[in-house]
């Protein structure tokens, strides 16, 4: 255990200073030099290329860096932050399509460790996500990050940019029943939180009862549409 303890500390040094070095050579507009830096502390982290991190989806990458179906939070986290920088050079020498993708790439990894983490890691982290969230604000969501983004502001109390987020999803994409499923299991806990918390997440208590009476009805105009379709002709 403190062996495996030893290591993670000594990992954690290495990429901050990596970072650190990184982002002084942006500073002074070495944009070279900082991308020779960061290619090389990507193929040490990940033992792969930047090309290849571009092309794999991201549950790939965290399995990658964990070593088993098991996340490890620090080494997700910390491939996360190289991609945000990779990303944010890219975004730099106007690369913007590798930028997008990269930048979501990191987004997804991040709200996905922190959703399966303590409280401890989403305090540490969420101005980082938060910082994201601002790079990519002028691009198109995938649906895989609009559904990440869904959960990261329920899981940080903003129950209304949740809310816009789900009817976002349900007017850009086929309303099915696993997404109004999960947008009636979302009125449905909150239902339980106690209403000031409703109005501080600005999404009060009557509100949260129409969005949930809202979504049934579509649930089961949705049903009927499917039940009929699938009826034989007489």
């Amino acid at each position: 255990m403190y062996e495996e303890k030893d290591y993670i500390m000594k990992m954690i040094r290495q990429f901050t200073n990596a970072i650190a070095k990184i982002m002084g050579l942006k500073t002074e507009s070495k944009i070279e030099e900082s991308q020779e830096v960061l290619t090389d502390t990507l193929k040490d982290f990940t033992g792969l290329n930047k090309e290849v991190l571009e092309v794999l989806p991201y549950e790939i990458l965290i399995q990658n860096v964990s070593g088993s179906k098991n996340t490890n939070t620090v080494k997700s986290l910390v491939l996360a932050e190289l991609l945000n920088q990779q990303a944010d050079i890219y975004e730099i020498t106007g690369e913007m399509s590798r930028a997008r993708n990269l930048y979501f790439k990191s987004l997804n990894i991040m709200i996905n460790v922190i959703s399966d983490s303590d409280n401890s890691i989403l305090k540490q982290n969420q101005d980082k996500v938060n910082d994201l969230i601002e790079k990519v604000r002028g691009y198109d969501i995938p649906k895989e990050s609009m559904l990440l983004l869904f959960q990261y502001h329920e899981l940080t109390n903003n129950y209304a940019k949740a809310e816009d987020i789900l009817y976002k999803l349900i007017e850009e994409t086929e309303a099915n029943n696993d997404l109004v499923a999960k947008g009636i299991a979302f009125y449905e806990r909150l239902i339980h939180i106690d209403p000031s918390e409703l109005k501080k997440g600005n999404l009060p208590i009557d509100e949260v009862l129409e969005g949930l009476a809202n979504l049934e009805n579509i649930g089961m105009n949705h049903s009927e549409n499917h039940f009929r379709n699938r009826r034989l002709p007489e």
